[in-house]
């Protein structure tokens, strides 16, 4: 179905002579396939996603992780060249959002009296082992921190 969508948008783009950002098209493409298999969700149809945002969403996650912060080679002075270069506010926000999605996602799956499918995804694994967790009381109790860690994983690698 991924692959209908794309080729189906190329093809409407080719008619009408418009330029495509095939770069961004074939990132939300592998958006999209990895968020309805790990997640469930199509992001296409969701609430929450912005489908064109999700390829700058992780470009701009790229770009912050394949940077150089200076407090990671001068840890008593770098903190400060950093805030004056604007590094820390942009990691902070990209941060955000990206904590943001993945809550939401989260949300999602625990929104009573939803429909789990046939074929459950990892989120639905993640929050019956929570379920679980809550009604044997276990000592060692998995959150929702947990499970975003988990779900940066899976969505960034």
């Amino acid at each position: 179905e991924e692959n209908d969508l794309l080729v189906k948008k190329l093809t409407e783009s080719a008619l009408s002579q418009s330029p495509v950002n095939l770069k961004k098209t074939l990132f939300t493409l592998v958006a999209s396939i990895v968020c309805r298999l790990a997640f469930g969700i199509n992001i296409h149809k969701c609430e929450f996603v912005d489908e064109h945002n999700v390829a700058d969403l992780v470009h701009k996650f790229e770009l912050l992780v394949d940077s150089i912060a200076f407090s990671d080679f001068f840890p008593k002075v770098g903190w400060l060249i950093d805030r004056i270069s604007g590094q820390n506010k942009t990691l902070n926000n990209v941060f955000s959002e990206l904590d943001t999605f993945f809550q939401n996602i989260l949300d999602d799956h625990l929104k009573p009296g939803r429909r789990v499918s046939e074929s459950p995804d990892i989120v639905d694994v993640m929050v019956d082992v929570m379920k679980k967790q809550e009604k044997d009381g276990d000592s060692f109790k998995l959150t929702t921190d947990h499970f975003k860690g988990i779900i940066s994983d899976i969505f960034l690698a």
